[in-house]
């Protein structure tokens, strides 16, 4: 059975990458057998990889609210971008999550010309220059010439740095949304770029990083209206980690909610971080799985 990628391409359908998409998320195995067994029972032949999301994150919203916040993380980092919420700054903030001191700068001096940076990343006395590579399609590739023009204005960066016009970079980072392609990966190799793409390296890419220490973003939250992201974002809350550890209060004030909004929020954003947290998980089920009309 064939199934079609957003780019047109086709692959087999494989009830192993459904698989193991659902254990990145945390779903427990008894329900990873269940949602796949209804998930397959309803792809055919050119059914696209979009609909099988849907499909899937409909199933698991009938078992655990919290999963399908968390099985939409691809989906929530799309808004990063076109909605105009930074994908550096929740770059940032997983590196503030794993002890890194950030910043934005807007331009180096390097020794030839200046050059954007997207993000100065500290930690142990060394300083990361950090690209990060926004994606609006998953299967978008970063490619060797986006590489390598990053190596180029890290080497002029440090070129500069010893001509004492811009501080020195230990290393360069090129972070994405999206895929490396091979030729990007054997060049980083060589020049020791690290480079993390959404399944890239297989046990450190970028989803590794996310799931690992529940660094959701809050873009997760389908239900948040783009008035209150730009709200969060404008506080440097773009975790949902971030806004469990506040109290209702603190949020409201923050972020300019309604008390009631705010406490609801946070529930959510709890639930995320830690599904185990979910005060209702039969409730919601119960009703999730009741049919239309019924009492």
């Amino acid at each position: 059975m064939y199934i079609v990628k957003s780019t047109g391409a086709t692959e087999s359908f494989s009830r192993e990458k459904l698989r193991g998409g659902l254990r990145r998320s945390g779903v427990p195995d008894h329900l990873v057998d269940r949602i796949l067994n209804a998930v397959a029972e309803r792809v055919k032949n050119g059914t696209t990889t979009r609909q099988i999301a849907a499909l899937v994150n409909q199933q698991l919203k009938r078992e655990s609210r919290a999963h399908s916040y968390r099985y939409t993380l691809r989906e929530g980092l799309l808004k990063l971008g076109p909605a105009g919420f930074k994908f550096e700054k929740y770059v940032g903030s997983i590196l503030n999550a794993y002890g890194y001191e950030t910043s934005y700068p807007e331009e180096f001096h390097g020794a030839c010309v200046d050059h954007e940076v997207d993000i100065l990343a500290k930690k142990d006395g060394k300083t990361v220059m950090i690209e990060a590579k926004f994606r609006n399609d998953f299967d978008y590739f970063v490619k060797l010439r986006d590489v390598m023009a990053a190596w180029t204005r890290f080497q002029d960066l440090n070129d500069g740095a010893r001509q004492g016009k811009c501080p020195k970079f230990d290393s360069l980072w090129i972070v994405t949304n999206g895929k490396i392609s091979s030729r990007s990966m054997k060049f980083g190799e060589c020049k020791g770029i690290r480079l993390l793409g959404w399944n890239y390296p297989k046990d450190e890419s970028f989803a590794h990083f996310v799931d690992h220490a529940s660094l959701y973003p809050i873009t997760v939250l389908h239900e948040l209206s783009a008035k209150e992201l730009a709200s969060l974002s404008d506080r440097e809350m773009m975790l949902c980690r971030d806004v469990a550890q506040r109290t209702p209060k603190q949020l409201a004030r923050a972020a300019k909610l309604r008390m009631g909004r705010a406490e609801s929020i946070l529930r959510t954003c709890k639930m995320v971080v830690d599904p185990s947290s979910d005060p209702h998980p039969a409730a919601f089920n119960a009703k999730a799985r009741r049919k239309p009309g019924t009492a």
